[in-house]
């Protein structure tokens, strides 16, 4: 426990000059870093990273997509660009199978694709999501409900947990513990966002739509914690990782952003979807 509590004070230390410098290229090296560490834990995972004709080029493109998302805004169609990028790595992927004669089979073609893609897509949605209007609190907020949930699903489910939830996926998670943490999570979104109007000025909050924002990425969250823990179970593993002692690797502690971190651009990016500031 003592291990797991300095090692989380140690990441918030690392994590908050990082936040404060998501405006430049510090914050999409970092989030480079954990994209490739990420897909390199997953792969090793399913038994594939030394396979290394597939598990090099995902490295690569966990490296070079963020930067990607970040600075190729002034060109037109930039979505495309990302689409057409991971396109031809998805082509590359495939055609090693092909050429392979055996050696690589499809299906693990298709697991390194998909793997990369959900990994890759998460962490370069947090970038995504910092270029939005408020920017630098939907970011934090993404790592703060994530985390959150956690911890206000696990209180409640020790105080009221009767019915387990996927119990052959995580037997200590029940329906009462997932229901808590997301309205605790969504009613924590809705003061953060009125503590938020009340630092800037000329910002005003929609109680409703931050609940409501809240409460879909708290399911979310659990939803990224339970494919990550469904996963690892498959595969008869206990963490991705150690590189964070107490806590496991990248995917052990960042499971959960990575599945918010998509939703939330998604439902922010357009007004007309949701707006949760005036």
């Amino acid at each position: 426990m003592l291990t797991r509590i300095l090692t989380g004070m140690c990441l918030v230390l690392v994590a908050i000059p990082i936040i404060l410098l998501s405006d430049t290229v510090v914050f999409v090296i970092a989030i480079g870093l954990l994209s490739a560490i990420g897909v390199f834990e997953m792969l090793r995972c399913l038994g594939i990273h030394k396979n290394y004709w597939l598990s090099l080029p995902s490295y690569a493109v966990a490296l070079v997509i963020p930067a990607i998302t970040r600075f190729s805004d002034g060109f037109a169609d930039s979505g495309l660009m990302l689409f057409a990028f991971f396109y031809v790595y998805m082509l590359y992927a495939l055609a090693c199978a092909m050429f392979s004669g055996g050696k690589i089979l499809f299906k693990d073609a298709a697991k390194v694709i998909v793997s990369t893609a959900y990994i890759v897509c998460g962490f370069s949605c947090l970038i995504a999501t910092r270029d939005l209007p408020h920017g630098m609190f939907l970011l934090i907020m993404a790592v703060v409900l994530a985390f959150a949930t956690d911890i206000f699903a696990y209180f409640s489910g020790m105080l009221f947990g009767k019915h387990k939830l996927i119990p052959a996926v995580s037997p200590k998670k029940t329906v009462e513990g997932a229901i808590g943490g997301t309205l605790i999570a969504a009613a924590a979104f809705v003061g953060c966002g009125f503590l938020y109007s009340h630092i800037y000025d000329g910002v005003q909050p929609n109680a409703l739509s931050l609940f409501i924002c809240g409460a879909a990425l708290s399911v979310v969250s659990q939803i990224g914690d339970l494919i990550a823990s469904f996963i690892k179970r498959e595969n008869g593993i206990k963490d991705y990782g150690k590189l964070f002692p107490g806590h496991g690797g990248v995917l052990d502690r960042f499971d959960s952003v990575i599945a918010v971190a998509p939703i939330l651009y998604l439902l922010l990016a357009n007004p007309m979807v949701l707006t949760i500031f005036g």
